[in-house]
């Protein structure tokens, strides 16, 4: 397979878990601030945008308009849902005789949705609704893929993507509410601790392993350690080593093995009850830079001389 045939595949799985998590995400924030005092509003937009790794380059009103408008519509964000969806479906165009032909109808007609809708509106009026249907589409797409192409190097390249960009934001969805409670010494109540596990559409799953008791210990122990939940970081690190192990010619006796190894026996083996509290946020942020450090040996292994994220940004919509 051509490196920009992998690397365009590989992005593609990032690209639209990238739009399900900012669609979830902000659709848990809509929800949560119905049921929190107006002063918090402001401080629930920030979080957001830094969990979405977007605070150094959001410039604006932290308000439900203002902030919904640039994460959904706002073509200069690179982060937004549409530019997102719009990257991947530019992705898919080019890779036609890489992908089956159910999946690229699957991105390009979602993509033509979200182009030919008045989002902004949708966002004002029917915003439940709305990133209700990005998500669906989301997860059909990844459905798609999974029932339509072959186990071959092309559908692992997209499983490598999207688990990573997986990890990611899982580890940073963390890593920004642990760190506000620690540096704040502030005491999350249920309805904080429901919002956490619904940003990861973990809420049932954990409901079924736990009960209906929200213990912080546990709450993360199931988000970093849960070995059966498809969007705990174990769990996605466990697959990206899988799909890196059968991609590289050397199994995992290279710097990207060696890396993806690391972190996994970091995450596999971490003592939750200990680390929680003062030691968590080091530990998370720790582990987030060995995250990012997989990334960048994949963009160094596998395509050019290594990705610049700015390259994986949409030029116009």
């Amino acid at each position: 397979m051509l490196s920009r045939h992998a690397e365009d595949l590989y992005w593609l799985g990032r690209y639209v878990e990238r739009a399900e998590d900012t669609a979830r995400m902000l659709d848990v924030t809509f929800h949560h601030l119905l049921e929190s005092p107006p002063a918090v509003e402001a401080t629930a937009w920030r979080e957001l945008i830094e969990i979405l790794y977007l605070d150094q380059v959001f410039e604006g009103t932290l308000d439900r308009p203002t902030v919904s408008g640039y994460l959904v519509t706002d073509t200069n964000n690179p982060g937004s849902i549409l530019s997102s969806v719009a990257r991947a479906r530019d992705n898919a165009r080019g890779l036609r005789d890489r992908i089956s032909t159910e999946l690229w109808e699957a991105i390009n007609v979602f993509y033509l949705e979200l182009a030919a809708a008045d989002l902004t509106l949708g966002v004002e009026q029917r915003a439940y609704a709305l990133l209700g249907d990005i998500k669906s589409r989301c997860q059909l797409i990844n459905g798609v893929a999974a029932q339509t192409m072959p186990r071959d190097e092309g559908y692992r390249f997209i499983v490598l993507g999207l688990m990573l960009e997986r990890a990611e934001m899982t580890c940073r969805l963390l890593a920004i509410r642990y760190a506000r409670l620690v540096n704040t010494g502030e005491r999350m109540g249920f309805h904080a601790w429901v919002s956490v596990l619904k940003s990861v559409s973990a809420y049932e799953a954990y409901l079924k392993s736990h009960d209906a008791s929200l213990d912080p210990t546990r709450v993360l122990e199931f988000l970093l350690l849960d070995p059966a939940f498809p969007r705990s970081v174990l769990y996605c690190l466990r697959q990206v080593e899988q799909q890196l192990e059968r991609l590289t010619a050397d199994g995992l006796q290279t710097d990207v093995g060696r890396a993806i190894g690391r972190v996994r026996a970091r995450a596999e083996y971490c003592d939750v009850s200990s680390i929680a509290g003062e030691g968590l946020d080091s530990f998370l942020e720790e582990l987030q830079t060995e995250i990012y450090q997989v990334a960048d040996q994949v963009d160094l292994y596998f395509f050019r001389s290594g990705a610049d994220l700015q390259l994986h940004t949409v030029q116009s919509v």
